[in-house]
């Protein structure tokens, strides 16, 4: 029974977050400058101490931005909800009676 707990994972400890994540906006200014994904991953490499490969970087920046186009949970309770309609307030129904009704039926 021991190869059983051995395979269990501890749960808790720090979520995982990508070392690209602080260079995002510098990722973004490379590209708006027409860089290739090569020339960043160099330019990352040399100038700010963060070796990844250029498929890497590709593969970061893309999820990057699916993930912003997605809502999250925590971003939609920080904002204001629109204000409830109240119910009573409602618009009331009104039902027409036979002396409304402008057709007569002439039946035979």
């Amino acid at each position: 029974m021991d190869s059983e707990t051995t395979n269990e994972r501890p749960g808790g400890g720090r979520a995982y977050r990508s070392r690209l994540e602080p260079f995002v906006e510098f990722i973004r200014e490379q590209r708006q400058q027409r860089r290739t994904w090569q020339e960043i991953a160099t330019l990352l490499r040399t100038e700010k101490g963060c070796a990844i490969t250029f498929q890497g970087l590709h593969q970061f920046y893309r999820r990057y931005l699916k993930r912003q186009a997605r809502p999250h949970w925590e971003s939609e309770a920080a904002t204001p909800q629109p204000a409830t309609v109240n119910p009573s307030a409602s618009i009331t129904q009104t039902t027409t009676t036979e002396t409304d009704n402008p057709f007569t039926f002439n039946t035979v």
